[in-house]
């Protein structure tokens, strides 16, 4: 099995695919081949082709929201599932290639959603340094330990603490995140099309195209989750890409697809809605289970179709053609 994730080694996606593993029986997880790519859209690429069994992305963050490279590709294609999701405690460090005083440094790299959750920090301490993007934290950490000792001059990349050590980088400040206890949201994508069963502590992820483009719309879709009693825990436009003003919705419920109740949702909205993409049903990882009201219980949509079903047999098809 090779499993690819953002890398290189010691990024945060590369620790949530780690995580991961760890799950998995020695064994097994011995077995897999851990494949780096430099973007996630690559990534995918491989997996559709077969070059690799899973895929491990960022999905959302608690300070910055929605990863729009990773919503953007699964949004792209409906032959790949998600199957597990992860969940990673952000802190950063600022590190150099040797000890270097604050106001000494000119350059500071790093991949962009980290560099906005230390932006703060970054105008407190190193408001005349610029910032230069990374395709990852760890990559602005390899970049800058692999220059030479006159190059790295002036130079400090945000990173990990992992990837810090990683590399042999100096650790220059720590925890200089603008929000303690931040986290990243990760997902494990195959091709396979296989849905893990339900737990009981499942999310449903999915991709909607709204019906018409008027107004309602939208309240319009999000009705056939409120009237089934599903909970949505994610919900973020992203731009079809077509024109201007056109967007579709990814979004998050707690359940799974085997439940009535997110079934029935799924049904209506298939019904309404031009494009929905199931992207699949999963494990939470923090192990939380809705709160269900009586009515929206597996048994009440069961006895519910076992009253229609009784119903339609009493039709007579004499009368009904007359």
């Amino acid at each position: 099995m090779r499993y690819g994730f953002l890398g290189p080694e010691s990024t945060f996606t590369h620790q949530a695919l780690l995580q991961a593993l760890a799950t998995l029986p020695a064994e097994a997880a011995a077995q897999v081949e851990q494949v780096p790519f430099t973007a996630v859209a690559t990534a995918t690429t491989d997996l559709l082709a077969g070059e690799i069994d899973a895929l491990m992305a960022p999905i959302e963050n608690s300070v910055e929201g929605g990863v729009s490279g990773t919503l953007d590709v699964l949004a792209a294609t409906d032959d790949i599932t998600i199957v597990a999701e992860q969940i990673v405690p952000v802190t950063f460090v600022l590190a150099a290639r040797r000890p270097t005083a604050l106001e000494d440094l000119e350059v500071i790299s790093s991949h962009p959603h980290a560099q906005a959750q230390v932006q703060g920090w970054l105008r407190r301490h190193l408001p005349a340094a610029r910032v230069a993007a990374s395709s990852s934290t760890a990559a602005a950490a390899a970049e800058l330990a692999a220059l030479d000792p006159e190059q790295a001059r002036g130079r400090a990349a945000v990173c990990s603490p992992l990837a810090a050590e990683h590399f042999g980088l100096e650790v220059l400040a720590r925890g200089i995140e603008d929000h303690e206890g931040a986290q990243t949201r990760f997902v494990l994508v195959t091709r396979e099309g296989r849905i893990p069963a339900r737990t009981g502590s499942d999310k449903t992820t999915m991709v909607l195209h709204l019906p018409h483009n008027r107004s309602g719309a939208l309240l319009e879709t999000l009705e056939m989750f409120s009237a089934n009693g599903v909970n949505l825990s994610r919900i973020e436009s992203r731009p079809i890409g077509d024109f201007l003003g056109r967007y579709s919705f990814s979004i998050d419920v707690e359940g799974h697809i085997e439940d009535r109740r997110v079934a029935a949702a799924m049904r209506a909205l298939h019904r309404i809605c031009p494009v929905v993409h199931y992207l699949g049903s999963y494990p939470r990882i923090d192990g939380g289970r809705p709160e269900l009201r009586e009515e929206f219980a597996d048994d009440s949509y069961d006895q519910a179709h076992a009253w229609i079903e009784r119903l339609t047999e009493m039709v007579d098809p004499v009368r009904s053609g007359a």
